[in-house]
């Protein structure tokens, strides 16, 4: 996650649920004691990033039937799916955050993960490819970057997923999945625009039924 404001630290997810800054049964804390995830990103005092459930559960299902060997993961915030990439198999995973501090020590021990502190556009305008891209972008960017992938499909050889919103409305959802090789799913509540390339729809229905 990139966001230009305030104090920005890492925090211990023990102390968060403690403290009762978040309840110890909320998904974004089960979602990452069950990755092994040990410290999120608070800012300002008051706002806690982490992989929400929906994003853990997407990307695991794209993981699992397309098989990347290489993914970039993109407002990378806690390290999570990077982690999750990790445990699955991936064998080149590129983390990218302004903020990389709490993923820094969740990935302390993770192989073959590489953490790049940059602006998420600027390191996509070095021309970096994958096989898959995860991108979990603020409610600010989400359009932006969205838009972003959907130009620049040469960035990522199988597929692409990106957070575009807790709210969808049916005509965004109707414009979209009129076209080409996109698709809307919504899972945990979250809505997520998958792209994908030639020769991967069979899969991408794969994945739609994972998430179903």
């Amino acid at each position: 996650m990139e966001r230009g404001l305030g104090k920005v630290k890492p925090v211990r997810v023990d102390w968060l649920t403690r403290t009762a800054k978040v309840s110890p049964m909320s998904p974004l804390i089960l979602a990452a004691e069950k990755l092994g995830i040990g410290w999120l990103m608070l800012f300002d005092g008051e706002y806690v990033y982490g992989s929400s459930p929906g994003l853990v559960e997407a990307a695991d299902a794209l993981i699992r039937v397309l098989k990347p060997r290489s993914l970039i993961d993109l407002f990378g915030g806690s390290g999570a799916i990077s982690k999750l990439a990790a445990m699955n198999g991936v064998k080149k995973i590129i983390y990218v955050d302004l903020y990389p501090e709490a993923a820094s020590r969740n990935l302390r021990n993770v192989r073959g993960v590489q953490i790049v502190r940059e602006d998420a556009f600027e390191f996509l305008g070095r021309g970096v490819k994958c096989d898959l891209l995860i991108a979990d972008p603020p409610e600010e960017l989400a359009d932006k970057t969205a838009d972003y992938l959907m130009r620049n499909r040469h960035m990522f050889r199988k597929a692409a997923l990106t957070w575009i919103g807790s709210e969808c409305p049916k005509r965004k959802i109707d414009k979209l999945s009129r076209m080409r090789m996109v698709e809307v799913v919504e899972v945990w509540g979250d809505f997520f625009l998958i792209l994908w390339n030639r020769g991967l729809r069979d899969r991408i229905e794969r994945v739609k039924q994972m998430l179903e």
